[in-house]
């Protein structure tokens, strides 16, 4: 797997960059991240755990991707009621970031996750946004739904990942890191199918309409809050 789904290194961070960059203006992305719930039977050991808010059993997709939506990070498993923020935490992407992420780099994600040194969500909306504000939440718009795209197009390429069968959850696992693995080998390919693209959109993600649950970071939180508002000014200049 790690030969398909690679994360972004070297001269792959700036073409990656680059074009997130063509997207909407954000500089230094690495990815897009989001979570996404895969329907499975409800397993025999612990099923209330994978009943997620939607009223289903489902295991949780973590994943980032790059602009041309191949995956570049998946973790799954978790059960459907564990919150975004509370995956990502119990992910190596979590637990490797200060390794993964040079300098100034990040990525994009919505307000399920908290906001981070090395990753960046829109500003919340209660009505009283600045006009710069405003906008850097229609760019971050614009780029993340890239992950939501791809998501999309996994599930419309591999329709068991519509609804498992099976409750055998490392049989799960095993088949969902498979799906992710022949996606990015069909983008490889040019395989992808662009008249079905602008109606796969994820509409299942884990935990987007909530906040960050009860994840309170204690290091990274003012970083973030710097390079958020860092960009915000980036983006007002060019727009």
């Amino acid at each position: 797997m790690p030969s398909v789904i690679q994360w972004p290194r070297g001269v792959k961070i700036q073409e990656t960059s680059n074009a997130f960059g063509e997207i909407s203006g954000f500089l230094n992305v690495l990815g897009a991240v989001d979570g996404s719930h895969i329907p499975i039977k409800a397993p025999k050991e612990n099923p209330n755990a994978y009943y997620n808010r939607k009223k289903f059993h489902s295991v949780v997709l973590l994943a980032t991707c790059d602009a041309n939506l191949q995956f570049t990070y998946v973790w799954t498993g978790n059960p459907g009621s564990t919150h975004d923020a509370s995956v990502l935490r119990s992910s190596e992407l979590f637990a490797q970031s200060a390794v993964l992420f040079p300098e100034g780099c990040y990525l994009l994600g919505d307000s399920a996750f908290p906001l981070l040194g090395w990753l960046v969500t829109p500003f919340k909306d209660y009505g009283n946004l600045s006009r710069n504000q405003r906008l850097f939440n229609v760019c971050h718009s614009k780029s993340r739904q890239v992950i939501e795209r791809s998501f999309g197009l996994l599930k419309v390429r591999f329709r068991r990942l519509l609804r498992f069968d099976a409750s055998d959850i490392k049989l799960i696992i095993n088949t969902i890191l498979s799906a992710c693995v022949l996606h990015n080998i069909c983008i490889k390919m040019n395989e992808e199918n662009f008249d079905q693209l602008d109606n796969c959109n994820d509409i299942d993600g884990a935990n987007r309409e909530c906040d960050n649950g009860d994840y309170r970071p204690n290091g990274f939180q003012m970083s973030g809050v710097r390079l958020r508002n860092n960009i915000m000014q980036h983006l007002a200049q060019i727009n």
